[in-house]
């Protein structure tokens, strides 16, 4: 099959999808191809999402309005989908001034062909690093946190190695279901790839480092993993001020909110003050 052609043969195989090879500059993309029907029906669910920041005002509950997809589950079953709701979240992620595109776009590629040796090895697919911009967006929602390259793609390097330290990814419009949870994946070996490169980002992306930014290229410090455990047994460290302090230890924090530093700070202390105490 090349690029560019529509192959019905799965149906045959009693699959329920068309396949659909498209060309890019530097991979082949298979899309599948399903029926859709779409539903003007309010999700429960959803209705807490309508009130994260990070998006611009109104959209989120203008998007969540349109309802979901019904897709095939079987041949006789059909299941809910929220594909196109996501795919509309980051259109308006788009339309915003910043690298937020922009660092999903080098993650893909770093993890194409990088953490998954050109799409050879099992590893994270562009859904989870779709969800990932989401929750970052959510967590950082201030413009300055996107206006440089480099801080924005450690943005969403910080949110990934928390989610594969604590092996959780919640999706972003059901956040009690765990998109990691399931996967077959090797957690631990795709985290050791991810703290490499955002240790070494030139090593993967086959460039100096300099050219994502002005700063130096960021190192990481010791007891990092630790940092990024606790979220696990505590949910509050779910909120900005303590990523901001896993920016702070990768060198790329960058801001001048007074509040934000302060909140960043205490967090920092009382991360001082857990490790003194298990030591």
């Amino acid at each position: 099959m090349r690029a560019g052609s529509l192959n019905a043969a799965s149906l045959r195989e009693e699959q329920l999808h068309l396949s659909l090879l498209v060309s890019s500059s530097w991979r082949t993309i298979n899309f599948h191809v399903v029926p859709v029907v779409r539903r003007k029906l309010g999700v429960p669910a959803l209705e807490g999402a309508q009130q994260m920041p990070g998006f611009p005002e109104g959209s989120l509950r203008r998007i969540l309005s349109q309802g979901v997809d019904l897709v095939p589950a079987s041949t006789q079953l059909w299941r809910t989908s929220t594909d196109y709701l996501l795919t509309r979240l980051l259109g308006e992620l788009g339309s915003l001034q910043g690298h937020r595109l922009d660092s999903l776009s080098i993650l893909d590629r770093v993890n194409h062909e990088s953490w998954r040796d050109g799409g050879r090895t099992d590893g994270l697919t562009f859904g989870h690093l779709k969800t990932v911009l989401l929750w970052a967006s959510v967590l950082f929602p201030a413009p300055e946190d996107w206006a440089e390259l480099q801080g924005a793609v450690y943005r969403l390097l910080v949110v990934l190695l928390c989610c594969l330290a604590t092996r959780k990814l919640p999706d972003f419009l059901h956040p009690q279901r765990n998109l990691l949870q399931g996967s077959g994946l090797d957690l631990g070996a795709i985290y050791q790839r991810v703290e490499g490169f955002a240790s070494q980002p030139e090593a993967a992306l086959r460039i100096h480092a300099t050219h994502l930014g002005r700063s130096p290229p960021p190192r990481i410090g010791s007891g990092l993993k630790a940092l990024l455990q606790l979220p696990a047994s505590d949910p509050t460290y779910w909120a900005t001020a303590y990523f901001d302090v896993l920016l702070d230890k990768f060198q790329v924090l960058n801001i001048q909110d007074k509040d934000r530093i302060s909140a960043m700070q205490s967090i920092f202390q009382k991360t001082r003050t857990l490790g003194g105490e298990e030591s």
